[in-house]
């Protein structure tokens, strides 16, 4: 990690979902990146610095399943710990994910805590 501040990525094509997430981080001293689409994503990624990435898996146009296919092939970017953040069932997506790189995953609607906890975990164990 490069400063103090973790930069986190929120990854959602819902910003209602987005804002939630960026409100509760930002209380914890988290500098957080948004983006709307897998695209807007991999622009973010290749910019910015981003310690831990918050993925949403449905998304129109390129999916999470997408970005963690082109972060897989980039060795900056496959280094990054990404937790999934999926309305579907979780057992369904265990497999694909793993292949791909994925570090968590977490059902929606979100147990925050338990979210803020992994989070936590996952950013001072890469420190």
């Amino acid at each position: 990690m490069k400063s103090n501040t973790p930069n986190v990525l929120l990854v959602d094509d819902s910003s209602t979902n987005n804002l939630l997430l960026e409100s509760a981080l930002k209380r914890l001293n988290f500098k957080i990146f948004t983006a709307l689409s897998g695209e807007e994503a991999l622009t973010v990624l290749k910019k910015k610095e981003i310690d831990l990435v918050l993925l949403d898996i449905m998304m129109p146009g390129m999916s999470g399943y997408d970005v963690l296919e082109t972060m897989a092939k980039n060795e900056k970017l496959k280094k990054i710990p990404v937790i999934l953040v999926t309305a579907r069932n979780q057992h369904e997506e265990e497999a694909r994910a793993k292949e791909l790189g994925v570090t968590d995953f977490f059902e929606k609607p979100l147990k925050l805590n338990l979210l803020i906890d992994r989070i936590n975990e996952l950013i001072h164990f890469n420190e």
